[in-house]
């Protein structure tokens, strides 16, 4: 909901960070170092090991920005944007695997959720394919018009990345109320996705 936003305020200090850096770096290889710390999250959540897996959240989700800012400052190519795409779906799925597997309590919380994200991730896929394939303008699906240029058109949503990374890290702040926050989170990607098909349904 608030991802255009946070991009904006963070979109200066990521170039220059983001220039710094393709001296020694390519973005996919960052993408795929943001990659690796966003899977040894995972693994600290399985054993417990909670603020060490907030620490690697950040530093994935720090290299999740840099990457896009880097590609954008030299040439954006489609392999980065699928790589972007496909490692972030994997991480935030790995999230929900990690919280089930570690504890039996969570198992049916992590289930539902991972059916939620399933929904709001094919919505937002879906829509954005077909939106460019029929040539259909920016408003008519809800995609946002004023966004940071990137490999794909983004889409309005009560849930989008920045509620995503909050809903993580609250999770990993207070992993005793996991189901708790699951079910608030659980709720909002309902509405989310719900709203994304019938919007599609409008559209179409």
């Amino acid at each position: 909901m608030f991802d255009k936003e946070i991009q904006y305020f963070f979109q200066k200090p990521l170039n220059f960070f983001g220039n710094y850096l393709l001296r020694y770096f390519t973005p996919n290889q960052v993408t795929l170092f943001s990659f690796l710390f966003g899977i040894m999250m995972c693994i600290s959540i399985f054993f417990e090991l909670y603020y060490i897996a907030l620490l690697f959240l950040i530093i994935n989700r720090l290299g999740d920005g840099l990457d896009g800012a880097m590609a954008r400052l030299t040439s954006p190519t489609p392999l980065g944007g699928y790589l972007d795409i496909v490692f972030d779906f994997l991480i935030y799925s790995g999230f929900l695997l990690a919280f089930g597997l570690n504890n039996n309590d969570h198992l049916t919380s992590a289930l539902i959720l991972l059916f939620c994200y399933i929904g709001t991730g094919t919505t937002y896929l879906a829509n954005s394919a077909l939106s460019n394939r029929l040539n259909l303008p920016n408003n008519k699906l809800g995609f946002k018009n004023k966004m940071i240029n990137k490999n794909i058109k983004y889409a309005y949503g009560l849930v989008e990345g920045f509620e995503t990374i909050l809903f993580m890290i609250l999770c990993l702040l207070a992993p005793n109320l996991f189901n708790l926050l699951s079910a608030i989170f659980i709720i909002l990607c309902l509405c989310t996705f719900i709203t994304r098909i019938y919007v599609s349904y409008k559209a179409f």
